[in-house]
């Protein structure tokens, strides 16, 4: 099995926080989205490759959970890894640290599936792409 992969490194930006200096919460979600893309990139998954296949990835399921909120000028570290592969689906896990603190600051857990651009319709995962995730998978220990 593998460890945990580092999908998003950045600070929150004054832009990014309310008047009593906690980051919006969009901003979380945007952040998790963003290390969802780096992870499927660890799978040969890009904007440009998933378009070029005449597909797209469509979330089905996603559970956050917020521990404690980030402050202005905070930095912030995202780490990821597949927790459940299948043919059709994959399920991840995204653990947002403070990294100066190292206090987990909240998690994100998705299913996602790869749908055709023309039916909408969810299709089979390619072998490579399943391999690799399975290659990157999370045993039951490290999500402790």
């Amino acid at each position: 099995m593998s460890s945990w992969t580092e999908t998003f490194r950045g600070a929150v930006m004054a832009s990014e926080y309310d008047p009593e200096s906690s980051m919006n919460s969009r901003l979380y979600i945007e952040r998790f989205d963003q290390a969802t893309w780096f992870l499927l990139h660890s799978i040969g998954v890009s904007p440009r490759t998933i378009k070029q296949a005449g597909r797209r990835i469509a979330v089905v399921r996603q559970n956050f959970q917020y521990v404690r909120e980030l402050r202005g000028g905070e930095l912030v570290r995202i780490e990821s890894g597949f927790i459940a592969v299948g043919r059709k689906h994959l399920r991840f896990l995204h653990r947002m640290f403070d990294v100066e603190s190292g206090a987990l600051i909240a998690t994100s857990d998705v299913t996602a599936v790869q749908a055709s651009l023309d039916s909408g319709k969810t299709e089979t995962l390619p072998d490579s792409q399943v391999e690799k995730a399975r290659g990157l998978t999370i045993t039951e220990d490290e999500i402790e």
